[in-house]
């Protein structure tokens, strides 16, 4: 009986954390752990959960890519890791990523560009070389590809001919 009460606590504590929001497996089965459930109840409910549909990886890949790639910014490269640091496998974090950028014909090139705008307008007033160091960190951050991100801080900043 304790073990079953026990599982019960564990799987209504993970519909409770799911309600919030979408988790990737690694994620939520974290999540219970750190709130001190017994790892045979958190392996139980994570399993209850993926065979219920309630938990799914690649669904949450999904998400989480057009999310950050839609309100965000976020290049491939920087929603990649991000989606390998919470344990999503790699074919399902490539699947999502070209699922999302061919569904919301997202342009990285058009990304750089606009993010790259939006935080010009904040380094107007600094000496040109500042402006180029901080907008050439920015959009190393976000994940773009090196040769696109000095490409683009060479165009924001290079003097009008």
């Amino acid at each position: 009986m304790a073990e079953t009460t026990a599982f019960v606590a564990a799987y209504n504590k993970a519909l409770e954390c799911l309600a919030r929001g979408a988790k990737s497996t690694r994620d939520l089965g974290r999540w219970l752990a750190q709130r001190e459930h017994a790892p045979e109840d958190v392996a139980a409910v994570l399993e209850r959960l993926t065979e219920r549909g309630l938990l799914n990886d690649a669904d949450y890949a999904v998400l989480f890519t057009r999310s950050r790639a839609t309100s965000r910014g976020m290049s491939r490269r920087r929603i990649a890791a991000e989606l390998a640091k919470r344990g999503v496998a790699r074919e399902l974090v490539d699947a999502a990523i070209t699922e999302v950028m061919a569904d919301e014909s997202i342009d990285e090139r058009a990304m750089v560009e606009a993010a790259a705008a939006k935080k010009f307008r904040t380094l107007q007033k600094l000496e040109p070389t500042v402006q180029r160091t901080r907008l050439y960190g920015f959009l190393a951050r976000k994940g773009y590809p090196p040769d696109l991100v000095r490409e683009t801080v060479k165009r924001f900043t290079s003097p009008p001919h």
